[in-house]
């Protein structure tokens, strides 16, 4: 991967060009198919659950009434993925640190702005092998399935599936970053007072992704920095969540319009635009 999406990087695309991108990409979101002459030989079936269930024994902080509950449903479809090349491990290591360092230091530094109490980061469980049920770890006596990412209450921590990551990485190296972003928007939902979660808060973790990915570009100084095709990299990854996976259809995650409508409204109005009452 030559196009890095990382702190720092030398080119940098703000608030006009990204706009663009974004917006003009809703009028090809619900026409996200499968192009026929990307279609490899070698297939990668994956079988996707919900998050686990959980119960209301989460301690809340001091900005909290009540945990988000997770969802308790499970799906037994399967999802078909072609892969199309090798990834880098090295590169994709790299991005998978840097995604939880930025993301977590956006919200240390801006947290009292938008909330009461002190920000607790969640605990860090990261890249893990849903392949090998023996030492992949649980979420309410649940182990976690391959696939997928996932906040989980109990215990309070954040993970990600080893081929989860690896697939969305050969959409480009944008991908965990939209990924270890929304999962830390769950994390961030289950310390929120009720009147500040939303009922869909799926969407709701694309917002507050958004918010902190182009809030931390933002920053004086930037911590990062979004370099050309990054943003269609965020908006092919929206799609493949939205549309190629069983726990990203409309009925959960949102439709590709939807998904993209949320994401974007964190980019253009930042954490106020993805709480319920504080939009102007």
């Amino acid at each position: 991967m030559t196009v890095r999406f990382g702190p720092m990087m030398k080119s940098s695309r703000f608030a006009s060009v990204l706009a663009l991108a974004l917006v003009g990409s809703l009028s090809l979101a619900a026409c996200g198919g499968d192009d026929g002459d990307s279609v490899a030989e070698d297939v990668e079936t994956v079988i996707v659950t919900e998050t686990p269930g959980g119960d209301d024994s989460t301690a809340p902080t001091d900005a909290t009434s009540s945990p988000t509950e997770p969802t308790t449903t499970e799906t037994s479809v399967e999802m078909t993925i072609a892969p199309t090349g090798e990834v880098d491990q090295a590169e994709l290591a790299e991005d998978i640190q840097t995604a939880q360092e930025v993301t977590d230091a956006w919200w240390a530094l801006h947290w009292n702005e938008y909330f009461t109490g002190s920000y607790t980061p969640p605990n860090v469980v990261g890249l893990y092998d849903g392949y090998d049920e023996a030492n992949a770890p649980t979420c309410f006596g649940e182990v976690l399935p391959p696939g997928n990412a996932f906040y989980c209450p109990d215990g309070d921590y954040v993970a990600w599936d080893k081929t989860l990551l690896e697939l969305g990485y050969e959409i480009g190296d944008s991908w965990p970053y939209l990924i270890i972003a929304h999962e830390w928007g769950h994390a961030v939902q289950a310390d929120l007072s009720m009147d500040l979660q939303s009922e869909q808060y799926e969407l709701q973790a694309d917002c507050l992704a958004a918010a902190v990915l182009y809030g931390a570009a933002r920053d004086n100084p930037p911590t990062l920095q979004f370099e050309p095709g990054d943003e269609k990299e965020i908006v092919d990854g929206l799609n493949f969540i939205a549309d190629e996976v069983p726990w990203g259809m409309s009925g959960d995650h949102g439709d590709s319009f939807q998904r993209i409508e949320a994401f974007n409204l964190g980019r253009t109005d930042g954490v106020p635009g993805c709480l319920p009452g504080m939009t102007n």
